[in-house]
């Protein structure tokens, strides 16, 4: 299968980049239901979503999808916390939108509700946003049994 042509039926006006890591088409703003629609139909496989906070509090999302051996990388942005659902779509892809829920508190539209997959019932989605410096000047082993005696009303 030709992978560039295979891009050019989401979005035939964006570059496409052939690197060593896999094939990368970094497209803010696509479509991604589109995406999910015409790979689909090519018969690749999901394989994943990644999300990367960047230094402007923006969020990366890149969606991984193995096309016969080689790993293709569509990388958008989650505007305003939010991107459409493909969970409907992509099984697969229920996993991975409920997981980058939890960590990092993206909205997916369209769902009609994402149950926690790492976090407890009734926990605020986002666990990673609220603990971006946790552990960076600490341990993070002994902050958490600090806070776990605090709860317990134990002794440190």
């Amino acid at each position: 299968m030709d992978i560039d042509e295979l891009l050019a039926k989401i979005d035939a006006t964006r570059p496409v980049e052939h690197r060593v890591d896999g094939v990368w088409a970094v497209w803010p703003g696509v479509d991604v239901r589109q995406m999910a629609v015409v790979m689909l139909a090519a018969g690749t496989h999901f394989s994943t979503l990644t999300c990367v906070p960047t230094s402007d509090d923006a969020l990366r999302v890149i969606y991984h999808w193995a096309v016969d051996g080689r790993l293709v990388n569509i990388e958008t942005a989650a505007v305003d916390g939010q991107l459409p659902t493909i969970g409907d779509l992509v099984p697969a892809a229920d996993w991975a939108e409920r997981e980058a829920h939890d960590y990092f508190a993206i909205e997916f539209t369209g769902r009609a509700e994402t149950p926690p997959l790492v976090l407890r019932d009734g926990d605020e989605p986002g666990l990673f946003s609220r603990t971006q410096n946790v552990g960076r000047d600490e341990n993070p082993a002994q902050v958490a049994r600090a806070a776990n005696a605090s709860q317990k009303g134990e002794p440190r």
